[in-house]
């Protein structure tokens, strides 16, 4: 289903337009691609997604993004940037989807860059 490709890609977009200013509500992102929210959860279970996962999924992106290409970066910009008030709070999410803190995975991904190399 090409269509739901699309529909996909434009609710990822839609999502990441949301997330600085919190909690992406999913009537708001469905609104923006142009379909009701029941419909939206429809499409995403036929790619046996949530809405809720592929919002998580889009934030570690986002967030693995920043940590990658911005060393002095504080955590804190990068938790409101994916859309948490808290570091805390986005701290304890990115170490369950990664088994690591961000500021782990900042200097795991530092290493690789300079040939395993730390400073």
């Amino acid at each position: 289903m090409d269509d739901d490709d699309n529909v996909i890609s434009a609710v990822r977009r839609a999502i990441v337009a949301c997330l600085p200013s919190g909690n992406p509500a999913i009537h708001r992102v469905a609104h923006t691609v142009g379909i009701n929210a029941r419909t939206l959860q429809r499409r995403l279970a036929y790619h046996h997604l949530t809405y809720r996962r592929l919002v998580d999924e889009v934030r570690l992106q986002t967030a693995c993004e920043m940590l990658e290409t911005n060393s002095r970066l504080p955590v804190g910009d990068v938790s409101k940037a994916v859309g948490y008030s808290d570091p805390a709070h986005f701290t304890r999410a990115f170490v369950r989807w990664t088994g690591m803190t961000p500021r782990d995975y900042h200097r795991r991904v530092q290493g690789r860059q300079h040939g395993g190399i730390r400073n």
